[in-house]
């Protein structure tokens, strides 16, 4: 008996814009290009401008709008949607116009809708655009996809860029929340970096929510997310890498051969390419950090590498997306990490008090020691570096230029790191 076929569950696939989708799409991008060209009279409105003037910002506005739909476009097609929502069109006006201008546009343009949607000159945009759905961040699984953006922005537009390996944490969100506020365009990247980890390590473990990690940063105002995956990042026939010298030889680069080879190599292709404003980083990672300026000033990158503070949690512990593989009982003793650090604070501050313009290294390096090793818990103390500020270079003796002090231990099975600068 012949076996009736199986009917195939339909494709998901993105439908194509109809022609009033399309005719809806190009009113949208009408609408704004209409309301802007109101803010750009209104900016400066003591400023007079002649009716020549007036005829090249008109030709200039529809230049400008004629690739913003197309960008806009793009967005809608890399998020397989037929229609362009809102959201894309105010990425694209932030892409197109300066820095202030893009910002008060849309912020504006957004009230005027809210206010009176259906007398706005933006009425054409629905109620339904503006939902939360729309303020998501868009989602870039390529290189092609982020290029594109990129090479839309104006020159003039700033740009904040927070590398991520995922599993993000207050201490991420911070970094996130710093660009939001200086930048007119953030832009974060996810993506677990094999080439960074060393065997055995977490590399297959190491958390991955990608969903997760993208509902945090639409909270915060992130625009766009790059998340590529291996494939993408390090093609079949990769064989470039940047290696910078001399870390292999710190204590980390010692303990994790070939690290610093991968996270110089990363950060120079996320560099190379977001070409980003400003890049954040947490200083947790302190020879990381270092290392970062050093490839950023070496290879002359126009990029300002912003290094923010640690962010900790009440007790002390320094945030990490490690943290999540402590037991309970292990996150109870975990603070005595940062406690040790700030013995060494104390023994470095109070060196006037007994007389002495410098603290030798070795007596920085005991005190912490003799605070880890007091913990029943920690199974390991990987080390203990007292290292300069500018090459991460072993430290004799530590007086006005100050110092880092960084360590790495292990709590129970879970590897933590840490550090303090002194100065």
């Amino acid at each position: 008996m012949a076996k009736t076929p199986s009917k195939k569950a339909p494709s998901k696939a993105a439908k194509k814009p109809t022609d009033g989708a399309k005719k809806r799409s190009k009113k949208r991008v009408e609408s704004y290009s209409t309301y802007i060209y109101k803010v750009l009279k209104q900016v400066h409105p003591d400023t007079g401008i002649s009716k020549k003037g007036m005829s090249i910002m008109n030709s200039f506005i529809n230049d400008i709008f004629e690739r913003i739909a197309g960008e806009a476009g793009k967005l809608a097609t890399y998020n397989k949607k037929a229609t362009l929502s809102s959201r894309e069109i105010q990425t694209a006006v932030r892409l197109m116009l300066p820095g202030e201008l893009a910002k008060h546009a849309v912020s504006e343009g957004t009230k005027a809708v809210t206010k009176n949607n259906s007398a706005s000159m933006m009425s054409t945009m629905s109620n339904e655009e503006t939902n939360d759905e729309s303020s998501k961040p868009i989602i870039h699984p390529t290189v092609e996809s982020i290029r594109s953006i990129r090479k839309s922005i104006h020159p003039s537009t700033t740009i904040g860029f927070v590398p991520t390996m995922g599993a993000l944490h207050e201490g991420h969100l911070s970094l996130a929340r710093e660009a939001r506020l200086k930048n007119d365009i953030v832009i974060a990247s996810i993506f677990v970096n094999p080439t960074q980890f060393g065997e055995g390590e977490d590399l297959d473990k190491y958390p991955r929510q990608l969903e997760e990690d993208v509902a945090k940063l639409r909270e915060i105002g992130v625009d766009h997310v790059f998340a590529p995956n291996a494939d993408v990042m390090y093609g079949q026939n990769h064989v470039t890498f940047v290696e910078p010298t001399g870390f292999d030889e710190t204590k980390e680069g010692i303990s994790r051969p070939g690290h610093f080879r991968g996270v110089a190599t990363i950060v120079t292709k996320l560099f190379n390419i977001v070409q980003p404003t400003n890049a954040y980083f947490g200083q947790k990672d302190a020879v990381q950090c270092i290392v970062i300026r050093r490839i950023a000033q070496d290879l002359d990158m126009d990029v300002n590498v912003q290094i923010m503070d640690t962010v900790r949690e009440e007790d002390g512990l320094a945030m990490s997306s490690r943290n999540a593989y402590l037991t309970k009982e292990e996150r109870e003793r975990a603070p005595i990490v940062y406690q040790s650090l700030r013995i060494a604070l104390e023994l470095f501050d109070s060196r006037f008090a007994r007389g002495e313009e410098e603290v030798n290294a070795d007596d920085l390096r005991e005190a912490v020691t003799s605070v880890l090793e007091s913990e029943p818990m920690i199974s390991e103390i990987d080390y203990v570096a007292i290292d300069d500020l500018e090459n991460m270079r072993p430290m004799e003796k530590v007086g006005d230029a100050g110092c880092v002090v960084s360590l790495a231990c292990k709590l129970g099975s879970v590897r933590l790191i840490d550090n303090i600068v002194l100065r």
